[in-house]
């Protein structure tokens, strides 16, 4: 099953063009986006010229088509003769994507750029969040009006001029994931496209909610400067605008403008951006211009996901931005992997050389370790790379391709990158999930069962980081009051039965301080609750528990009487007479349900078994567990005979509810296999839509089951609770209006 992005796509699509007034360079990366979505357009006449960059949001298809059609008309029309000529250029333009009734949208940041002999002059315009900045070649900004003196300013919801102009046209501001966004959606207030947020307003086309009309600013510059044009993804990190223009500049003075370009992009990357990265540098001066048009490069990144579909595909799109394909940019990077590794293998041998016999210090490196060796090095074990990790990636990264090309097919040949094509069609891939394209309910209940997903999720935006975060309900003498007070929620009654139980959030609402909180166990539900009454047990508590190897620890049971009261106060497990004797002995902790708050102990002979206990009965104790007779994790343990005995599931364990199993076996079937945990067996077929008991339910979306004598284990969340038009006033999954209120 697909996970989003792994890793980023780090590749660089580079294109170089230059005429008699200028010279341009741009880079493209993909990085942590599933898609690249960005669109350029560079078109140089005899006296002036027109550079922009596009960021598309929802799909590729408005940048892309607002890229081709300003193309199209500023390589025939004259330069336009002011703002409004251009403001009614870019409505047209924006006007023909509507009518094409293709989904997405696009910002856009541009410049028309005219040289005269002593200065430069620059109209920008702008549509959104893409930035234009102006540097000189001493690595000083030119500071501009814009956001972060920049010569544009953001477009953004929650800017008073913005927001303004949105509520005057029939949309609204609200606040999601900490991010203002336009009717509660989109996060920037001025694009090309997004036809769902330019349904009021009007009837001049400028007058919604979401407008294409640019903001436009004009100033002069000198010859020696240099312009920037970079995606809001260059921006999103902590990549500041004149940190952006010092390292160009920096770059500029011995590199190519492309390259230079293609720096600013890796330096966001490394500043913390998730988004796709475009980078343009315009250059005011003239140069030959390539034979054949503009050049296209590729400089191929790591290819360490070969199986995971997402990362491929969007690998294979950036070698076709570069006008290569996917076989030929893996084994452009094979070669490039092959000789960094080996090249850093011999530094590293030398250096350990010098160092155990400093008296052969002068001695050559020429014995050339072959990629085999090499590759064995890997093999033997991952001490080899422990001091060198950037060394290590790139051994694993070869190692996947096994022995590798034959030696005697020729760098960059038809026949070797024959061979990679063959490689790459013999190698299974995974399909991807689409995390963009899922509803909020979908995306929620798959990223909770998956920690790596919900990760994927995060570094897309898609969900902030306290989504999901495990918090504790208050007592019930604090919550009734609370939401009784409240003026969107109402209490009722089986509320009572969250009072002091766990729970995850779903989602929060600022504008009501209210959050939905989802629920297992005694009710299955996802409740609105006042913030103030949830107590927050720290983001992903549940997650990072599970993640995290337990360190085993020495602990002391409490005595009788409190270790009774801590049980019995605990949903999750029952008293036994037996228990009893586990009161004052010391035990070894091997594992924490923070959660559930219960911790799994091993008691060494002579009860030499294990118990689930409650973690408040139990406290650290001094000495050393490996004095203790135990053998923890090993196959013939006397505890291991009572591994069914987690959460004391004996006949009398107490139902928690009852549900019903979907009456489709396929789909069942389907939940099963896709569980990490889980596997489907044939006898499982006899009770598919069967009402049935529920003893418990786990940790990673795991329910024990009675039925029959037997006690099955399914996922969690496709059981129907049997009892749904109880909890259906509860539960608010859909996305309804708040919230349980009451006739």
């Amino acid at each position: 099953m697909g996970q989003g992005l792994p890793k980023a796509v780090t590749s660089i699509a580079l294109e170089r063009d230059a005429g008699p007034l200028f010279q341009v360079g741009i880079a493209e990366m993909n990085g942590w986006r599933p898609t690249m979505e960005d669109a350029h357009v560079s078109v140089m006449r005899d006296s002036w010229g027109f550079f922009g960059v596009f960021d598309g949001h929802g799909g590729q298809q408005c940048s892309s088509f607002v890229a081709k059609r300003l193309t199209e008309e500023l390589s025939s029309q004259p330069l336009p003769a002011d703002d409004a000529t251009v403001k009614s250029l870019m409505l047209r333009i924006d006007q023909e994507f509507l009518d094409a009734k293709q989904p997405s949208g696009s910002t856009g940041t541009f410049a028309f750029v005219v040289p005269s002999a002593e200065q430069v002059l620059l109209r920008v315009g702008n549509i959104g969040d893409s930035r234009v900045l102006l540097g000189k070649a001493d690595g000083s900004m030119v500071e501009g009006p814009g956001t972060d003196g920049g010569l544009t300013t953001d477009h953004k919801p929650d800017n008073k001029v913005e927001e303004e102009r949105i509520r005057r046209t029939g949309g609204h501001v609200q606040t999601v994931m900490g991010v203002a966004r336009v009717n509660g959606d989109l996060a920037v207030s001025r694009a090309f496209g997004d036809a769902q947020h330019k349904q009021t307003g009007g009837p001049a086309q400028e007058d919604h909610p979401v407008s294409a009309e640019p903001e436009f600013t004009t100033v002069t510059c000198d010859h020696s400067d240099f312009l920037l044009l970079v995606c809001d993804g260059i921006s999103e990190g902590n990549f500041p605008n004149r940190d952006v223009v010092r390292l160009a500049a920096e770059e500029l003075r011995s590199k190519e403008p492309e390259q230079a370009a293609a720096a600013v992009c890796r330096k966001a990357l490394e500043s913390g951006s998730m988004d796709n990265l475009s980078c343009m540098i315009v250059l005011f001066r003239g140069k030959e211009p390539p034979a054949n048009g503009a050049r296209k490069e590729l400089w191929p990144g790591p290819f360490s996901e070969p199986t995971h579909g997402a990362f491929r595909k969007a690998y294979a799109a950036m070698a076709t931005r570069a006008g290569t394909s996917l076989e030929a940019a893996v084994e452009q990077r094979y070669t490039i992997a092959s000789r960094q590794a080996r090249e850093m293998s011999l530094t590293s041998s030398q250096q350990k050389k010098d160092d155990s016999h400093p008296e052969k210090s002068t001695e050559s490196a020429s014995g050339q370790e072959s990629l085999a060796t090499l590759l064995w090095t890997t093999r033997k074990g991952p001490e080899q790379d422990s001091q060198d990790p950037a060394l290590g990636d790139l051994r694993a990264e070869l190692m996947q391709f096994d022995a590798g090309p034959p030696n005697t097919l020729a760098e960059g040949s038809t026949e070797r990158i024959q061979w990679f094509k063959e490689w790459l069609d013999g190698t299974d891939v995974v399909p991807s999930i689409d995390l963009q394209n899922m509803t909020r309910d979908e995306l929620l209940n798959m990223v909770d069962e998956d920690p790596d997903l919900l990760a994927a999720a995060r570094a897309q935006g898609l969900v902030d980081t306290q989504t999901l975060r495990v918090v504790r309900v208050v007592s019930a003498d604090v919550l009734r009051p609370a939401v009784e007070a409240h003026h969107t929620i109402n209490w009722d009654e089986r509320l009572l039965s969250i009072c002091d139980q766990h729970g995850k959030v779903l989602q929060d609402d600022p504008s009501d301080k209210t959050a939905q909180v989802k629920f297992r166990g005694k009710i299955c539900a996802s409740v609105w609750l006042p913030v103030e009454c949830l107590v927050d047990e720290g983001t992903d508590e549940l997650n990072d528990t599970l993640q995290t190897p337990y360190q085993p620890r020495k602990m002391e049971v409490a005595p009788v009487d409190v270790l009774q009261k801590a049980v019995e106060e605990n949903s999750w497990i029952s008293w036994k007479v037996g228990m009893a004797e586990l009161a004052g002995r010391f035990a070894v902790a091997v594992e924490e349900e923070r959660c559930y708050e219960v911790t799994r102990v091993q008691f060494p002979a002579p009860i030499s078994r294990g118990y689930w206990l409650p973690t408040c009965a139990l406290r650290e104790a001094d000495g050393s567990i490996e004095d203790m007779d135990l053998r923890i994790g090993s196959e013939d343990s006397e505890s291991d005979d009572d591994d069914d005995d987690d959460f004391e599931l004996e006949e009398e364990r107490k139902v928690l509810r009852m549900v019903r199993i979907p009456p489709v076996v396929e789909d069942v079937k389907a939940a099963l296999e896709a569980h990490p945990q889980l596997d489907w067996q044939d006898q499982l077929a006899s009770i598919c839509g069967k009402e049935v008991e529920v003893l418990a339910d786990l940790p990673n979306d795991i329910s024990i089951l009675r039925y029959n004598g037997s006690q099955p284990l399914l996922p969690t969340h496709i059981l129907q609770d049997a009892a749904s038009e109880e909890a259906a006033s509860l539960t608010d999954e859909g996305g309804s209006a708040k919230r349980q209120r009451t006739a």
